[in-house]
């Protein structure tokens, strides 16, 4: 069993929430018509891209990442597997609330920042990574093909990036990475066997959506 030499991330696409200015973390936030769309041409472009033999497809629980799957599912006709430990970073009390709400809930910030927990019963950003890079070490080592498929959230790919460059706890609160919705993240080793970050946040697939 070879270990998989070949990510790919995506986030999902356009949710209520981000429209409605409300929390995302682990809401109930559905996708909009226009992120349904987005999925529609994720999903056409990985049909083209991606491998013809069999690949592992996983995806967040939470509604937007789900739904969002579940349409690229429906077009490369594989069913995602759904994993709760590739959600979004858990917003505890403010989840489903407005964002101004969410500020008044707020606590007072505290160091080291990555270890912040900005509202009650939430996840720092230490907690996240510690659900989210386990999980990539064991998907990633025990893949039966070189390639896996995730659609997952922003926090959560940031730290499957960071994991996957192995980067050091040091840098989790100075090094992030900008997800647009269903942009496609690839991850690969290059000839040297160094792993590398190949694409970053490629939207080029959505022009005019």
């Amino acid at each position: 069993m070879s270990m998989c030499h070949h990510l790919i991330l995506v986030r999902h696409g356009e949710s209520d929430h981000l429209v409605n200015e409300t929390t995302g973390g682990w809401s109930e936030s559905p996708l909009t018509t226009r992120g349904q769309t987005q999925a529609k041409k994720t999903g056409q472009t990985l049909a083209v891209k991606l491998p013809c033999d069999t690949f592992g497809f996983y995806a967040s629980d939470l509604p937007r990442a789900k739904q969002t799957a579940e349409i690229i599912g429906s077009i490369i006709n594989v069913t995602p597997v759904l994993c709760p430990e590739v959600r979004e970073l858990n917003n505890g009390v403010a989840s489903n609330k407005t964002l101004a709400e969410a500020e008044r809930l707020r606590l007072p910030v505290t160091e080291p920042i990555v270890e912040w927990i900005p509202y009650a019963e939430a996840e720092s950003w230490g907690m996240m990574a510690r659900r989210v890079m386990p999980w990539m070490k064991r998907m990633v080592g025990r893949a039966q093909s070189d390639t896996i498929l995730i659609v997952s959230h922003g926090n959560a790919m940031t730290a499957m990036v960071h994991w996957w460059l192995r980067l050091h706890e040091a840098y989790f609160s100075r090094v992030s990475y900008d997800f647009d919705c269903c942009s496609i993240t690839e991850l690969t080793m290059n000839r040297w066997g160094e792993r590398t970050v190949a694409r970053l946040n490629d939207t080029s697939h959505l022009q005019g959506v």
